[in-house]
């Protein structure tokens, strides 16, 4: 029997990006041992290990953090901080963002500083202040920390060795790329010891199965969505790395074509619309992401190129007070470094050419 408010979900919030299950299935090794090592710091701050963790796009890495963190909330002194670097990707930004938390969650009664016109050096001395009086437990979670490098990965220091001046502060680093830290000053890799590596692997077939089975019975009415709807999307998303987040934003496109076609039940046929559908999802939601100056830049970018000097001379065309030559020229970098654009040197003079990643109905839909 169908609910009146909707004939398809049951709970639709399911399959949102923030959504946290209670249980996450073929994580439990990976969840255990992160918990372990936070849950010894507790115990012995002295002991205190950095945790690296990496692995595939969509692997739980991010959903595990979360539901640990949720944990140490309810259950422990700890003070967890989550710092996703694709926003936040500058030492000032990260020492505020640590600020505002901690004023939030253990001074709520006190006003949160200002960062505008304090230098970084204050900051950072207001913190170790209050973690000092405060003597709670700082778990500092860095998702995405490749963002953070490795203009801000001086902030990775300052934190690290906070351990010298009796103040214990645990760091989790969070990237898809096992070697992200290759090239970091060796001063600041140094610091960071000792660190474990936990590894997350793309999720087998049976497991994506089991996965997608679980978030059906809890987002989706009773029957509704076909066990041959499952098992296309479940192939299709371990043949794209085995992406929950895929499989996530394929399964809530679905149920909304079913809705739409009035018949209430989603098919094969709906789970490959769909998909057609969020091929793009991921660049949408970085574009999401991106600062307004970042926006004007890359929709200015034509869908056939352009070499650096003509884009240059456009955008200071279309924005006459916009940046300048420097830092336009690194916006540019940032965006290359997500992904959203490609450049590479062509031609005798070794000019830039730049070409966009996304297509340009992402771009134009904002």
């Amino acid at each position: 029997m169908y609910s009146h408010e909707d004939p398809v979900f049951r709970q639709k919030e399911v399959l949102f990006p923030d959504y946290i299950p209670d249980h996450l299935p073929h994580r439990e090794k990976e969840i255990k041992a992160v918990s372990s090592l936070i849950n010894s710091a507790l115990k012995d701050p002295a002991g205190i290990v950095n945790i690296f963790i990496y692995g595939p796009p969509g692997t739980g890495k991010t959903a595990s953090i979360k539901f640990i963190f949720r944990k140490l909330e309810e259950e422990t002194a700890a003070f967890p901080v989550y710092i996703n670097c694709f926003r936040i990707n500058t030492r000032m930004g990260v020492i505020y963002a640590i600020i505002f938390e901690f004023f939030r969650k253990v001074r709520p009664t006190r006003r949160i500083p200002s960062r505008r016109g304090v230098a970084y050096d204050e900051l950072f001395d207001l913190l170790v202040s209050e973690l000092r009086k405060s003597r709670i437990f700082p778990v500092i979670c860095f998702d995405e920390v490749d963002h953070l490098l490795p203009r801000g990965a001086e902030v990775l220091y300052d934190l690290s060795r906070l351990k010298e001046e009796s103040i214990p502060v645990q760091l989790i680093m969070i990237t898809n790329d096992q070697f992200i830290f290759m090239n970091v000053d060796p001063r600041i890799r140094s610091s960071l010891r000792p660190v474990e590596e936990i590894p997350y692997r793309a999720y087998t077939l049976d497991e994506m199965r089991e996965i997608i089975k679980l978030r059906v019975e809890f987002a989706f009415q009773k029957d509704v969505v076909d066990e041959k709807a499952v098992d296309y999307l479940a192939e299709v998303a371990c043949e794209m790395g085995g992406d929950v987040r895929i499989a996530r934003e394929t399964l809530l496109r679905a149920g909304e074509l079913a809705k739409k076609d009035g018949k209430f039940r989603v098919t094969v046929e709906h789970i490959k619309q769909a998909l057609s559908e969020s091929q793009f999802a991921k660049a949408k939601s970085m574009v999401e992401q991106l600062s307004s100056k970042e926006r004007k830049i890359i929709s200015l970018i034509p869908e056939n190129g352009i070499f650096y000097p003509e884009f240059y001379e456009l955008y200071r065309k279309v924005y006459p007070s916009g940046v300048r030559d420097r830092m336009l020229r690194y916006y540019l970098e940032r965006l290359a470094r997500y992904g959203l654009i490609t450049m590479e040197r062509r031609g005798i003079g070794g000019s830039y050419f730049i070409r966009l990643n996304v297509p340009r109905k992402v771009l134009n839909s904002f």
